[in-house]
């Protein structure tokens, strides 16, 4: 995700968000902290002090890439978000409740509404402090007393799942609300009914764009070729296509050049399921067309075919592709 420094909303943190309540949790409470779903394990646990939730900076900056520094002389905390380009320094007094930033020749002070301290070694700061200075969304369970971070966009707690904002049969799927993309999750997208709400709460990021605002994609996070395109808009998703590992790898010895040729026009998908010797690997689905894999036991070769579905209003042709090997 590319995060946007803007200098003027640090002045409008100054008076919204940093003199803002936090809520109201006990001291004995034991607070839990999350990053894009994941537990965090920290070697200071969050503390409640006066009603607010303090954190140990270091650890939850350097997680989301900012550089802290410690000058033990001064008693004095540095925070660089390394994201930016002429990033902005965050100096915090060790007991002092004001927090200096300077932005190139721009300087501005904050005030907390509790100061930064040292327990155990650790310097702890309140939690809005660590969501509004990395430019991450910071979102608190009240139900459950914990902690979500987040940085992809898009910030999952449990207590969403009791909302009716996404369509619930999403929930059924593995891995929802999780940064992965796989083949489950694309079979379970519905191109008549789901829009791209839907698609950010199963998915847990926000979509990438292609050149055309009504292309837009999710990757998964792992970095493997696997990846979900979408062709439509927020309200609307009139193709999906699919490509990772995951697909079924259906092989039959039918595959062949000879038999692919066969394919005209008017084959229907049933037809080629017993041209092919079986059922094809839905790979791409829309409001109008579906298309299929054909693999080959006999290479890697693969036959591709699109068909207009059978409840589409509308009439076309079946289209194929071969892969050689």
């Amino acid at each position: 995700m590319i995060k946007k420094f803007n200098f003027a909303l640090i002045a409008m943190m100054a008076i919204t968000l940093f003199t803002a309540s936090y809520h109201t949790v006990s001291a004995n409470d034991t607070i839990k902290v999350f990053s894009n779903t994941e537990e965090l394990v920290l070697d200071q646990k969050p503390v409640i002090k006066n009603s607010r939730t303090l954190v140990p900076i270091r650890f939850i900056a350097e997680r989301f890439g900012a550089e802290v520094k410690w000058d033990q002389k001064k008693k004095v905390v540095t925070i660089k978000d390394k994201s930016y380009f002429q990033p902005p320094s965050y100096i915090l007094p060790i007991g002092q409740k004001t927090v200096t930033v300077i932005n190139g020749t721009e300087v501005i002070k904050l005030q907390l509404d509790a100061p930064s301290q040292v327990i155990n070694g650790r310097t702890v700061v309140p939690l809005r402090f660590v969501g509004e200075s990395l430019g991450i969304n910071v979102r608190w369970d009240s139900k459950n007393k914990d902690v979500y971070l987040s940085d992809t966009g898009v910030n999952l707690i449990p207590s969403d799942f009791e909302k009716n904002v996404y369509n619930k049969e999403l929930r059924k799927v593995k891995d929802f609300g999780k940064p992965t993309v796989n083949y489950e999750k694309f079979l379970a997208m519905n191109v008549g009914k789901m829009n791209s709400t839907d698609l950010e709460y199963l998915f847990a990021q926000t979509p990438g764009y292609e050149l055309r605002l009504d292309y837009f994609y999710f990757m998964d996070f792992l970095g493997s070729p696997t990846g979900i395109t979408v062709s439509g808009y927020p309200d609307r998703l009139d193709d999906i296509s699919y490509s990772g590992n995951d697909i079924p790898d259906l092989r039959y010895p039918a595959v062949t050049a000879e038999n692919f040729a066969t394919i005209n026009e008017n084959t229907t998908y049933e037809e080629a399921v017993k041209i092919f010797g079986g059922p094809g690997a839905l790979v791409k689905k829309g409001t109008v067309r579906e298309e299929y894999k054909w693999g080959s036991s006999l290479n890697k070769d693969a036959a591709y075919i699109s068909f207009v579905k059978k409840d589409s209003p509308y009439d076309g042709p079946t289209t194929k592709r071969w892969e050689a090997e």
